[in-house]
């Protein structure tokens, strides 16, 4: 009697899948790490054209990244010389006057709850008489709360300087990536097997059409929202109207995030200043015209309507991926949900070319 031996085959689409998987749990398991690095990837990403093209000019590639990260460290620094202090100064004064706000606004619920009947206690000793033995259970849960705070703080302290160790490293690896960048680009071409580098090429340059273009458009996109905010807020007197237009700017990749905060902030910020009707309807009109330029000829000529995903999909990857990989997931969750849609796109295309649809 022989023995039979057993061997377990996988097709060609198991493999795949235990490959995705491999990958997905190597993402999960180190995406704290990844997060920088991520970051780095995509600076060097974004910018290698450029310095592609100074090197096509005959500038040696090391000049040519010194040019580009010069030039940008010189825009940040004019911005932090220039706007950053009038910012930091807004920011100070608003702050400054939120007690007062507040103690207003306490005034007048208390008297509108006065006019109701209800009696506001102004005093810790009427606190206590009013609440008896709920002030003393009060007490232990905020002396507990104020415990558990102050141990937050003292064992985040190690993950914030690692953090703040991890930001730092992105600029050095994002030069050293983009130095480099054509030669790991060459090297990945010469590891796939030379029956199939044909079609990996031609999925390789489609994936690059849709990312190069989703990704420097989305960073124009993000660029000129925050600079139609600040400067519709600014005239109409908004305060902190370029924090703002900022912020709103950022938050655009996601959806409905970046103007809901612009029109949101917008209005307290009218409101504390003076409740102005005309500044209020201002705002409102500003976030419409800001929207109505967004969404029919910024984002639509910028990222492009073939490259471009439904908004449910959008925000759909980002609960994914924030949800599975955190940080990380949140940053990747877009670009890959791009370049699944290639994918997708293919698939389909294949399987209404195949028999099993066009059998009659």
């Amino acid at each position: 009697m022989s023995d039979t031996r057993r061997e377990i085959v996988f097709s060609r689409g198991g493999r795949a899948l235990l490959a995705l998987g491999a990958v997905g749990y190597a993402l999960y398991w180190l995406r704290d790490v990844l997060t920088p690095v991520f970051l780095a990837f995509t600076i060097a990403y974004i910018l290698d054209p450029v310095v592609d093209r100074f090197e096509s000019a005959k500038v040696p590639r090391p000049f040519g990244i010194a040019i580009v990260l010069g030039v940008a460290l010189g825009a940040i620094g004019l911005f932090l010389t220039l706007v950053l202090p009038s910012i930091a100064v807004d920011v100070a004064t608003v702050a400054n006057e939120l007690p007062q706000h507040a103690q207003d606004a306490l005034g007048a619920s208390e008297r509108w709850l006065g006019a109701r009947g209800v009696i506001v206690p102004h005093s810790v000793a009427e606190w206590i008489e009013r609440f008896g033995g709920q002030a003393e259970a009060a007490a232990g849960a905020l002396v507990a709360s104020a415990s558990g705070v102050l141990g937050w703080l003292i064992g985040g302290t190690a993950s914030v300087l690692e953090a703040a160790v991890a930001w730092l490293i992105v600029p050095v690896f994002a030069v050293y990536l983009l130095n480099d960048f054509d030669r790991i680009t060459a090297a990945t071409h010469e590891l796939v097997p030379p029956r199939y580098r044909e079609q990996v090429a031609a999925y390789a340059r489609e994936i690059d059409a849709v990312l190069s273009q989703f990704l420097r458009g989305q960073l124009t996109v993000m660029f000129s929202l925050a600079v139609l905010y600040s400067i519709a807020y600014s005239a109409l007197g908004v305060r902190l109207a370029v924090p703002i237009g900022i912020a709103a700017g950022l938050l655009n990749f996601i959806p409905y995030l970046g103007g809901a905060f612009a029109v949101s902030a917008g209005l307290v910020m009218s409101l504390l200043g003076g409740w102005s009707p005309k500044q209020l309807i201002g705002v409102v009109g500003a976030y419409a015209v800001v929207h109505i330029l967004d969404s029919f000829f910024i984002t639509p000529r910028v990222v492009g309507k073939t490259v471009g995903l439904r908004e449910v999909w959008v925000l759909f990857a980002l609960f994914v991926g924030g949800t599975a990989f955190g940080f990380l997931g949140v940053l990747i969750a877009v670009p890959v949900a791009a370049v699944a849609k290639i994918f997708v796109l293919r698939a389909l295309d294949s399987y209404k070319r195949s028999e099993l649809f066009q059998a009659p």
